[in-house]
């Protein structure tokens, strides 16, 4: 009788081995090429290490917001070591005050008014002396004392900045001024120069603005041109006689190793019964700007913006909006797109503040924006290689950390080839995630694996008694 309790034991520890492999089986199967929606073959380089930047087909297709369902294959099918880049923190815009220098126009046009004083301070501790330039009316004269006089330019030092070790470049700048009139459109026009003796044109003709529109405020304050590192800007009215008083400027700089913004129209908003807009976002990027475009002249949406992830969650304030299209005597206003905070959420909502609707005409096409990331891999095993993705049940790897390795390779000044994508197949599989079969069958063997064993140890227990009372 003994022994057919060992053998009864025997049994049960079988069927915890046969649990335990099947449960290492169904985790510790490779996912292969069939398990992703799409693909798409990469192009050939020569480093060990490469880098794609993943176009917006890739955000619209994958189907997991943490980017868990992506996949690097070599071309015989073998899973290969990748990483995506990180979101870089640096702030897209830095906006730091400027020294600059009001003129008239009678002081504008006589260049001799200007002067340059060059000041060398020399410091021991530092290897070469630090310069700074003041730029000053010859005459002498202080500006304050010239209140009378129309301001007609303005020279702008634009020193050097760096922010966590890169080089800022100056990409905008946002004015502060008053005006004679409650409603005034003041273009302008941007040069650069390194001497003050030879510019530039930076922006032939740029536009801020200050209204009082059906009620409401609109303040366009800041204008944007290609990065520039050019010691000095000039700024000039092209309106001569506008009474306007500037009263600070700000430079708006980025970083050199800043991230491209991607855009994506989410086309036209619906409506809901209670006269809200909708619309939605297909990618699983965090958006990070929005605009709407108006279609025509005369239009302006006020409100707010709001965002949810389902259908059921409530909804979360997101930002104010105000957009325009203007067209003020011969000059057009179009607002600039605005910034949010990241937001992966797929629907959204806005609240119009004004209680008439807008035609089907009338309504804009909203744009979206992120940072996109770039995927870095190890060319390990045969060419050509491929990208796959698009499976909600495809959980986030154990990502391979190659931030040493390409912290080590890029401060060695060895290149990492980027390749492109080429076209993206579509292998017709639709993936569900409420078909998730390896985890169901999984649950079901475990639940029906843990009843056996409670069975038989059970029986067991009962065996083992019956042959201690019989002994």
């Amino acid at each position: 009788m003994r022994m057919k309790a060992k053998h009864q034991l025997l049994k049960v520890f079988g069927v915890c081995a046969i649990t335990a492999a099947l449960q290492f089986s169904l985790n510790a199967a490779p996912f292969t090429l069939e398990d992703f929606a799409h693909s798409a073959e990469l192009t050939n380089a020569t480093t060990s290490l490469r880098e794609v930047d993943l176009p917006l087909i890739v955000y619209e297709k994958m189907q997991r917001k943490d980017y868990g369902d992506i996949r690097v294959f070599s071309a015989d099918g073998q899973l290969v070591p990748y990483q995506l880049s990180r979101i870089e923190r640096v702030n897209s815009q830095q906006q730091k005050p400027l020294v600059f220098y009001p003129f008239t126009k009678e002081q504008a046009e006589d260049t001799g008014n200007i002067k340059v004083i060059i000041e060398q301070n020399k410091n021991t501790n530092q290897q070469n002396g630090q310069q700074s330039i003041k730029i000053v009316q010859k005459w002498g004269g202080d500006p304050d004392n010239h209140q009378d006089d129309k301001e007609y330019q303005y020279i702008i030092e634009n020193p050097e900045n760096t922010s966590a070790g890169h080089k800022l470049n100056m990409c905008g700048l946002k004015l502060d001024w008053v005006q004679e009139k409650p409603s005034m459109v003041l273009p302008l026009k941007l040069e650069s120069s390194n001497n003050l003796q030879n510019w530039s044109t930076v922006s032939r003709k740029q536009t801020v603005s200050k209204l009082n529109y059906s009620g409401s405020k609109l303040i366009q304050d800041e204008i944007g041109f290609s990065c520039t590192s050019q010691k000095y800007l000039r700024l000039t009215w092209l309106n001569p006689n506008s009474q306007v008083h500037i009263q600070k400027i700000q430079g708006i700089y980025n970083s050199t190793g800043k991230q491209q913004t991607q855009w994506k129209s989410l086309g036209k908003p619906g409506y809901d019964k209670d006269g809200n807009w909708l619309f939605e976002s297909d990618v699983v990027a965090a958006i990070t700007q929005m605009e709407f475009v108006a279609p025509q002249d005369g239009l302006l949406y006020k409100g707010k913006l709001y965002s949810r992830n389902h259908d059921n969650d409530e909804w979360r304030f997101s930002h104010n909006i105000s957009q325009y299209r203007l067209n003020i005597g011969d000059t057009q206003l179009q607002s600039s797109a605005f910034s949010i905070n990241p937001n992966k959420n797929r629907y959204w909502k806005v609240t119009l503040d004004s209680e008439g609707q807008f035609t089907d005409e009338q309504l804009p096409e909203i744009r979206a924006a992120w940072s996109p990331r770039k995927l870095l891999f190890l060319a390990q095993g045969k060419e050509p290689f491929k990208i796959a993705f698009g499976n909600p049940n495809i959980k986030p790897s154990q990502q391979n950390d190659l931030n040493n390795l390409i912290t080590t390779i890029r401060d060695s000044g060895s290149m990492v080839d980027n390749v492109k994508l080429s076209e993206i197949e579509n292998s017709g599989k639709v993936f569900s995630p409420d078909t998730n079969w390896k985890l169901i069958l999984f649950w079901v063997m475990l639940i029906l694996g843990t009843l056996l064993m409670a069975y038989m140890a059970f029986k067991l227990y009962k065996q083992m008694g019956e042959d201690k009372a019989g002994d």
